[in-house]
């Protein structure tokens, strides 16, 4: 596992995106919480469920190369109103199907390598399934670190998990409260 900044990971992101094509694994800071994960691919899937510890029922999330990339994928999607929803929250993840990854847009840099891959990337929260999420890379669990090439610093961040627009059901769910009592219809 190698530590670096977000500034040096900015910086040198082509050697990175080759890392990233050839398979290697990142944590890295998104808008909300630190997440976990690389290229997504099928062949993935089940190493995230095995790093995390985690169900392999509980779907998680990819981060999109672009909203041209969500109109491709989902041709039904109103991107006026998902660019809204990202204006509106301080993190959003769309769920349009429940037996397909979340998507996520970030509101941070790293956001910007992704569109430069140009590929979907596995994201999920950077904990072992059950503990709370990472706001800060010093809180990184060993069993986690260890099991990545990269960590990339990217400060402290605020430690809300990201708000999600269920578009099945037309409703949007703040996670980092009691989903029951914070869910809204559309």
């Amino acid at each position: 596992m190698q530590l670096i900044t977000l500034d040096q990971f900015l910086e040198n992101q082509p050697f990175f995106i080759q890392e990233a094509k050839s398979g290697k694994t990142f944590i890295y800071p998104t808008d909300t919480i630190y997440g976990i994960g690389w290229i997504y691919t099928p062949e993935m899937v089940n190493k995230i469920f095995a790093i995390k510890q985690r169900d392999t029922k509980r779907m998680f999330s990819i981060i999109a190369p672009s909203f041209d990339w969500i109109s491709k994928e989902y041709p039904e999607a109103n991107i006026d109103e998902l660019k809204m929803y990202l204006n509106n929250y301080h993190g959003v993840t769309y769920l349009f199907d429940y037996d397909q990854p979340r998507i996520r847009i970030i509101k941070h840099p790293f956001q910007t390598f992704i569109e430069n891959l140009g590929e979907t990337f596995i994201t999920t929260s950077c904990n072992i399934a059950g503990e709370p999420p990472v706001a800060d890379t010093k809180d990184i669990p060993a069993e986690l670190s260890e099991k990545v090439d990269y960590i990339i610093d990217g400060w402290i961040l605020d430690g809300r998990q990201s708000v999600l627009i269920d578009l099945v059901e037309n409703k949007i769910i703040n996670k980092w409260t009691n989903e029951k009592s914070a869910t809204k219809y559309l």
